[in-house]
C-alpha cells in the first residue's frame, strides 16, 4: 500500500476494480485474437475484439478504443508498460474500425510492428500485449471474463493480456535499477539469465565509447561478473547470447555514480529546513531533514537532471542535515528540482511552497494556475520548485487593522472550494464573498488546501505541507482571497491535517520499508502502524520529537506567510502513541498523554499567534474535551441528529448539547449526512402536512436554525447549508463532486424563490444573534423537551424569545416572557402588547415564532410562513372508487400572486390525479378549463363565506379508465381564472389515494422454510425511502425462535455493495413493486435441523445510502421495529398452537428425531390416538392407542421435514411440532 500511483496506473486500479465480476464461467470465450496467430513484436499485428464476449460492456457501442500495453519483464508478467491511449478522451489515439459485416466486432492494427507502435527500444523483449477497451468517453468498457484463452489469459480484474511468440530470449537480472551508486573500489553484481541453455552468453558494457566485453560463458543458462568501475558514467549494459542457434541480445541502461565522501560541514548560521534564499539572486541554499542517510544529490534543472558531484549534498556533524548551496541561478526564473536520497529515493523538497505534479498538473486550466511549472517527469514522481527574486505579496494596511471574531462568537462556514464553485479558483471564490458576508457568518473553514494527492479531493491526502495546491489557484491568489475576507470581518480558518500523511509524501517515502509496504520501523516522523482506529494514510508519531518540529513549523508557516487565523485539526485523537489499533472504545477513553501532546502544540502555536483559533475534531471522552477546552482550545461537536430528528418532527432529543460555549456545534458538516436528505428518509407525516415535502422542509429548516444560532457559543454550517442543500452525502461517492447551486446546469438552488427564503431566515437569525452578542449580561434559559421547545434571551437592552412547534400537529404552548409591555414579532414585523407574562399561544406544526423586546427589524416579507392547509377530504381515507367530498377553505389558501379566492362569487377545482408513483407531482386526466363552464365548479359550504366543496367519485370524475391512481392534485380559481387559491406557499395541493396493496406481500400465503416463496416489496408503502430507485436489494436473515426480534442469523446481503447478492427484480406491474423468488431453506443456507420461525428483512438500494423499511408496530403477519426493520411471521409455524404453552408439565422428545418419539408427563384425558400431517395437510402417519396411554411411535419412514403431530383425547386434540432429520 504504497500510494506511489501515476495518474495511468489509479485509471488502471479504478477499472480493475469496476471489472471484477461476482460470476465465473466453466470456459473463457475468445474475446482477442491476434492475426497473425503466432506474432512477435517485430511484425505488424492485427488485433480483433468481439464487443460480444467477457462483460459484453461494449455491445452497440458506436465507437471503441483500445486501451493496451506492452509487458517486458517476463513471460506470464503482468505490469503493463509503454501504454497508448488516454481514457475518457476520443482522439483518435487506440481508436478501432468496425470489422465489415459485423456489428460488434472492432479491429486495430499495430503498424509498422508493434514494437514502433508502443515505441519499445530496441533491445527490450516483447513478450506480451495488455489492453482492455472502452467508448469514447470511457464511461463503458469491454473487459474478458477470467480465466485462459487461446493465446494469452484474462486476469481478475479483467485485464486481457496475449502472448507474443518470444522462444529464445535473455534476461538482465541484475542490476535492477539504472542508477547505481558504489564508492571508489566497490564492484557491481550484473548478471543475465537465458530462456534455455546457450553456446555462448556475453555481458558488454558500454560506457560512453563502444561495448566492450566484461565477461562470457559457453553453456548454462546464467551468467554473472562483478563489475568495478573506475569512473562515473551514463552508459548501457547489454546481454547477448546464442541460444537453439537464434541470436538474442537484450540492453538496458547502466548509470553508474561512484560518489564520493559525503563533506561533514556545520550548517551555515540563519539557514532552516528547506529552501533558504539570500540577498544574491543567483544563489539558493538547500537544506533537507534526514537522519542517519549516506548521501543525497541534488538534481533539477539546473543540472539537466544528472547526478553530478559539484550537487553532493553537504551533512552536518551529527547526520541530521544535509545542505548544499546551489548557484548561477537566474532570478525569477523557476527550476524544478529533486533530493536524490541515496540515489534512489527521488523526492521534492518536504518545505517548499509550490510542487510540480508531472501526472495532475497538465489537467489545471491556465485561468486557475497560469504558473504551472514545466515538467513531466514520471518516472522520477513529484518534485518541487524554487525561484529567486520572486515578487513578495503585499498585504494591505487593513490587516494591521483587521480584527478576528471572540472565538464564542464564532459562525463558521466550512467550505470545499471545488464543490462550491465550478471554476475551483480562489479568484472566484472572492467575488462570493458577498454572498457569505450577507449570510452573516464571520469565519471560513476552507477545507484542507494544502498539497494533496491528485486534483479532484477533499484533501485529507496531504502530501506536501507547505505548499498550497495548484487546482484552486496561485499563492497570492490564496492570500488575496483571505485579505478580502478579512476586509469584510471574516476569518479564515484552515483544516490543518497533521494526523497522517499519504504515500507521495517525501518524509513517508524516505523511510519506506517497502517488503511490508508501510513506514519503515527507523522513521523519524510515522508509525509503521497506525496507533489508532479509523486512520487514513500512514499515522504520525506524535511523540517524536521531529513530529513535534514539522508540526510546529507548519502550524507557524500558515499563519505568518498567509495570514490564515487559526486552524481545524483533523483527527485530532489520533495524536497519540497509546496503541489501541482497533479498539474506538479505548481509543476513545481519557488519555493524558494525547492531552498533552495538543497542549504541547498549542501553546507552540500561540507563541506564534496567542490568538489563532484552536479547533478539535476529537469526539473523546467528556472529561479530556473538558481538559482541552480549558486549555483555550475549542472541540466540535455534531448536534445533527437531534436536529433532524425534530426537523422530521420527531422530537424526542434534546438540543442541550448545542448550548456550550466551549465547543463548536453543527447540524452539518462535510462529514455528515445532509438534514433534509435525513428528512425526506424518514419524516413523519399527518394529515395533509409531510415533512418530506421540500416546502415544508425548508420551512421547518428555518426552525431549526432559530433553535441553533441564537444559542450561545460557536456554531457552524456546512455550505449551501443555508439553501436546504438536500443531495445524498454519498452521491457520486462521498468525496465525489457533487451538483452545485448556481450557474449554468445547476441544481438552481440559488435562484429558487422558496430557497432564497430560507437563506433570508438564516440570514435574518444570523444577524439577530450578533445583536445579542453585542449586548451585556446576557443569559439564557431553555425548555427542550417534548414538541414545543423555547429559547429564553435576557440581556440588559435586549431580551429574545423563540418558540416553535417541532410536532406533526397544531399544539398549545405556555410561554413567558421576560417582561411585560410591548413586544415585536422579529419576522413579520407587528408589535403587540403582553400584559401577562405568562401566557400561551397556538403553534401549527413546523411554525416557530421569534420575539424581541425591542424592534430592532421591520421585518422580513415572506421569509416566514405559517402552514395551512386549506383542503379537507372526507372521509379522510379512501379509494378511487368512493365517493368523497373536497372542501377549499378560502382563507387558508395561498394567493400565488393573485388577490386570493375570499369573497368569491365562484370557484372551481382545477384538478388532475397521479398514476403509479407515489412521489410524482406529475397530473394526468385534468378536468377544468379555466373558463366558467361548470366544470369542476364547487358549491359554497351552508353557513360559511369562503368554504367550499365538491362531491366527485375519483374514478368517474377523472375518467379513470385504465392504471393505478395514487394521487389528486389541485388548485382553485374564480370564474376567469384571475385569482386563485393553493397550498403552502402557492403549491399544487395533493391528496394521497388509499393504495391497493402491502409493504411486503409473500405468495403462496401459506408457507414453510421449505416452500419455494415469490416475496414483493412495494418501495410505495412503509417510509417510501425507495420510491423511484433504479436497484433494490433484501438484506434479510431469519428468526430461530418464535417472537424473536433478533437479525443476525443466517444473514444474506452485504450492505451497500452493488453485488448482486439479495437483488430483487422490478415488478412487471408497478415500477416500485420488487420481488424475490427463493426457498429459505436453502436461500439461507440452514442445516437440516434448523427451524425458520421469522423471515426478516430490511430493503435498501445499491449503494445503501437508501433504505425502505416499515412503520413501526404490529402488522396482520409479525411486527416492525422501531429502527425500521421487519419481521414476518412463517404463518404455517405461527398458526400451531404449541401443547407446551398449554401443558408446561407435558413433553415430547427427542426434537427433532430421527425416528423414535417419547413422551412424559400428564396430559389431560384418555389419548385415543396419534396422527401426523404433512404442512401441506396430507395425513402421512397413525396410530391407535388401544390402552389409553401415550406410547413411544416410530416415524422413521418419514421423509425428512416438518410436520405436525396431533394427539386425539377423548376430551380434545393437541397440534404439535415435530422435525424429523
Amino acid at each position: 500500500m504504497g500510494f506511489f500511483l501515476t495518474p495511468f496506473d489509479m485509471t488502471r486500479f479504478l477499472l480493475s476494480f469496476a471489472f471484477c465480476l461476482t460470476f465465473a464461467s466453466l470456459a473463457t470465450a475468445q474475446i482477442v485474437t491476434l492475426e497473425p496467430s503466432n506474432a512477435n513484436g517485430e511484425q505488424e499485428i492485427k488485433i480483433v475484439f468481439d464487443a460480444t464476449q467477457g462483460d459484453a460492456g461494449l455491445v452497440g457501442a458506436s465507437k471503441v478504443y483500445m486501451h493496451s500495453g506492452v509487458v517486458i519483464d517476463s513471460p506470464t508478467g503482468t505490469d503493463w508498460t509503454n501504454v497508448v491511449g488516454n481514457w475518457g478522451n476520443d482522439d483518435g489515439v487506440g481508436l478501432m474500425t468496425k470489422v465489415n459485416g459485423e456489428s460488434d466486432k472492432w479491429e486495430i492494427t499495430l503498424t509498422p510492428t508493434a514494437r514502433d507502435y508502443y515505441g519499445v527500444s530496441d533491445g527490450t523483449n516483447m513478450f506480451r500485449l495488455s489492453m482492455v477497451f472502452r467508448d469514447a468517453d470511457g464511461s463503458s468498457k469491454g473487459a474478458g471474463t477470467p480465466g485462459s484463452i487461446n493465446g494469452g489469459e484474462v486476469t481478475s480484474n479483467g485485464d486481457i493480456y496475449m502472448n507474443l511468440a518470444v522462444s529464445n530470449f535473455v534476461q538482465i537480472t541484475a542490476p535492477t535499477a539504472e542508477d547505481i551508486f558504489v564508492q571508489d573500489g566497490e564492484s557491481i553484481t550484473l548478471s543475465g539469465s537465458a530462456s534455455s541453455s546457450v553456446t555462448t552468453m556475453a555481458i558488454l558494457i558500454d560506457e560512453g565509447n563502444g561495448f566492450e566485453e566484461k565477461a562470457s560463458v559457453s553453456t548454462g543458462t546464467t551468467i554473472n561478473y562483478d563489475f568495478e568501475p573506475t569512473q562515473s558514467f551514463r552508459g548501457t549494459m547489454k546481454v547477448m547470447a546464442t541460444i537453439n542457434e537464434e541470436d538474442v541480445e537484450i540492453t538496458q541502461p547502466l548509470n553508474v555514480n561512484i560518489t564520493s565522501a559525503t563533506e561533514v560541514l556545520d550548517l551555515p548560521a540563519g539557514l532552516k529546513k528547506g529552501i533558504n534564499y539570500q540577498d544574491d539572486l543567483t544563489k539558493a541554499t538547500l537544506v533537507l531533514e534526514a537522519p542517519g542517510k549516506d548521501f543525497v544529490y541534488v538534481v533539477g534543472d539546473f543540472n539537466n537532471w544528472e547526478i553530478q558531484a559539484d550537487y553532493l549534498m553537504n551533512v552536518t556533524p551529527d547526520g541530521e542535515l544535509f545542505w548544499l548551496e546551489i548557484s548561477d541561478l537566474v532570478a525569477n526564473k523557476e527550476y524544478v528540482f529533486q533530493y536524490w536520497v541515496e540515489g534512489s529515493i527521488k523526492i521534492g523538497d518536504p518545505y517548499a511552497d509550490k510542487v510540480a505534479d508531472p501526472w495532475n498538473d497538465s489537467f489545471i486550466p491556465a485561468s486557475v494556475h497560469n504558473d504551472i511549472p514545466d515538467y513531466d517527469k514520471t518516472d522520477f514522481a513529484i518534485a518541487t520548485t524554487l525561484e529567486t527574486g520572486q515578487t513578495p505579496f503585499e498585504w494591505d494596511a487593513s490587516e494591521d487593522s483587521y480584527q478576528r471574531p471572540d472565538k464564542e462568537d464564532l459562525v463558521i462556514y466550512e467550505l470545499l472550494v471545488r464543490d462550491f464553485i465550478g471554476s475551483h479558483d480562489y479568484k472566484d471564490l472572492v467575488d462570493t464573498l458577498d454572498y457569505l458576508s450577507n449570510l452573516g457568518v464571520n469565519a471560513i473553514e476552507l477545507m484542507p488546501i494544502m498539497e494533496f494527492e491528485g486534483n479532484e479531493s477533499w484533501g485529507y491526502n496531504p502530501m506536501y505541507f507547505f505548499a498550497p495546491d495548484k487546482y484552486y489557484g496561485t499563492k497570492d491568489d490564496l492570500k488575496n482571497f483571505i485579505q478580502a475576507c478579512h476586509k469584510r470581518g471574516i476569518a479564515v480558518i484552515l483544516d490543518m491535517v497533521l494526523n497522517h500523511a499519504f504515500g507521495l509524501n517525501p518524509m513517508v517515502r524516505m523511510y519506506w520499508d517497502e517488503a511490508a509496504g508501510k513506514p519503515a520501523a527507523d522513521s523519524p516522523w510515522f508509525n509503521p502502524d497506525a496507533t489508532h482506529p479509523f486512520n487514513v494514510g500512514f499515522d504520525f508519531n506524535h511523540e517524536s520529537t521531529y513530529t513535534q518540529d514539522f508540526v510546529d513549523s507548519v502550524n507557524a508557516y500558515w499563519i505568518n506567510e498567509y495570514h490564515f487565523d487559526g486552524y481545524r485539526f483533523d483527527l485530532s485523537k489520533g495524536f497519540t502513541q497509546t496503541n489501541n489499533p482497533s479498539d474506538v472504545g479505548a481509543w476513545s477513553s481519557f488519555d493524558q498523554s494525547r492531552v498533552d501532546i495538543l497542549t504541547r502544540m498549542s501553546d507552540k502555536l500561540w507563541e506564534t499567534d496567542e490568538e489563532a483559533y484552536v479547533i478539535l475534531e476529537h469526539f473523546a471522552d467528556n472529561a479530556e474535551e473538558t481538559a482541552l477546552a480549558a486549555e483555550g482550545m475549542l472541540l466540535w461537536r455534531n448536534v445533527g441528529f437531534p436536529y433532524w430528528k425534530a426537523l422530521g418532527g420527531e422530537a424526542t432529543e434534546t438540543f442541550q448539547g448545542a448550548t456550550t460555549d466551549s465547543h463548536v456545534s453543527y447540524m452539518e458538516s462535510h462529514d455528515e449526512q445532509r438534514q433534509l436528505w435525513e428528512v425526506f428518509q424518514e419524516g413523519g407525516s399527518e394529515e395533509g402536512y409531510n415533512t418530506r415535502d421540500t416546502t415544508i422542509a425548508l420551512e421547518r429548516l428555518k426552525m431549526n436554525a432559530a433553535f441553533l444560532y441564537t444559542l450561545p457559543g460557536p456554531k457552524m454550517l456546512w455550505q449551501f447549508g443555508e439553501l436546504g442543500y438536500d443531495i445524498d452525502i454519498n452521491f457520486n461517492t462521498r468525496v465525489g463532486n457533487k451538483p452545485l447551486v448556481w450557474g449554468e446546469g445547476s441544481l438552481g438552488y440559488y435562484d429558487d424563490p422558496l430557497r432564497q427564503f430560507t437563506y433570508d431566515a438564516f440570514a435574518a437569525i444570523l444577524d439577530l444573534r450578533k445583536m445579542v452578542n453585542e449586548e451585556s449580561n446576557v443569559t439564557y434559559a431553555y425548555d427542550f423537551s417534548g414538541e414545543t421547545r423555547s429559547i429564553t434571551i435576557d440581556s440588559d437592552d435586549l431580551d429574545v424569545l423563540v418558540v416553535g412547534n417541532f410536532g406533526l400537529t397544531t399544539n398549545d404552548m405556555a410561554i413567558e416572557y421576560t417582561q411585560t409591555g410591548n413586544w415585536y414579532d422579529y419576522f413579520s414585523g407587528s408589535t403587540f402588547s403582553v400584559d401577562d407574562a405568562n401566557t400561551d399561544i397556538a403553534l401549527a406544526p413546523g411554525e416557530f415564532r421569534v420575539f424581541t423586546s425591542n424592534q430592532v427589524s421591520e421585518g422580513f416579507a415572506d421569509v416566514v410562513e405559517v402552514f395551512e392547509n386549506p383542503v379537507t377530504v372526507s372521509p379522510s381515507e379512501f379509494s378511487p372508487d368512493d365517493e368523497i367530498t373536497i372542501t377549499f377553505d378560502a382563507t387558508k389558501g395561498s394567493f400565488d400572486g393573485t388577490n386570493g379566492l375570499q369573497g368569491a362569487d365562484k370557484v372551481y377545482m382545477h384538478a388532475g390525479v397521479v398514476f403509479g408513483d407515489v412521489s410524482s407531482e406529475n397530473l394526468e386526466n385534468i378536468v377544468g378549463n379555466l373558463t366558467d363552464d361548470g366544470v369542476g365548479q364547487m358549491t359554497k359550504v351552508s353557513g360559511t363565506d369562503d368554504s367550499w366543496e365538491i362531491t366527485i367519485t375519483p374514478t368517474d370524475y377523472f375518467s379513470i379508465t385504465s392504471g393505478e391512481a395514487v394521487r389528486i392534485g389541485m388548485y382553485f380559481r374564480d370564474a376567469d381564472n384571475s385569482n386563485r387559491g393553493k397550498g403552502f406557499r402557492g403549491s399544487t395541493i395533493f391528496v394521497d389515494m388509499e393504495l391497493q396493496g402491502e409493504l411486503v406481500t409473500i405468495t403462496p400465503a401459506q408457507f414453510d422454510q421449505d416452500t419455494q416463496i415469490t416475496l414483493t416489496f412495494d418501495a410505495r408503502f412503509g417510509n417510501r425511502g425507495l420510491v423511484g430507485v433504479d436497484k433494490v436489494y433484501m438484506h434479510s436473515g431469519i428468526a430461530l425462535s418464535e417472537n424473536s426480534v433478533e437479525f443476525d442469523d443466517f444473514i444474506v446481503g452485504n450492505w451497500g455493495e452493488d453485488d448482486g447478492v439479495g437483488q430483487m427484480t422490478r415488478s412487471s406491474a408497478n415500477n416500485n413493486q420488487w420481488q424475490i423468488t427463493m426457498t429459505p431453506t436453502t436461500y439461507y443456507g440452514m442445516s437440516e435441523t434448523d427451524v425458520a420461525y421469522r423471515l426478516a428483512f430490511v430493503f435498501r438500494n445499491a449503494d445503501g445510502s437508501r433504505k425502505g423499511e416499515g412503520l413501526p408496530g404490529e402488522f396482520e403477519n409479525g411486527t416492525v421495529l422501531s429502527n425500521g426493520d421487519i419481521f414476518y411471521d412463517i404463518p404455517i409455524i405461527k398458526q400451531i398452537t404449541s401443547i407446551e404453552d398449554e401443558l408446561p408439565g407435558f413433553n415430547y422428545y427427542p426434537n427433532p428425531t430421527q425416528g423414535i418419539i417419547n413422551f412424559s408427563g400428564e396430559i389431560p384425558g384418555t389419548p385415543r390416538k396419534v396422527v401426523i400431517h404433512g404442512l401441506n395437510g396430507q395425513q402421512v402417519f397413525e396410530k391407535n392407542l388401544a390402552s389409553g396411554r401415550l406410547e413411544p411411535i416410530d416415524i422413521s419412514g418419514l421423509k425428512s421435514g416438518l410436520y405436525l403431530l396431533r394427539i386425539l383425547t377423548d376430551q380434545k386434540g393437541y397440534t404439535l411440532k415435530v422435525l424429523v432429520r
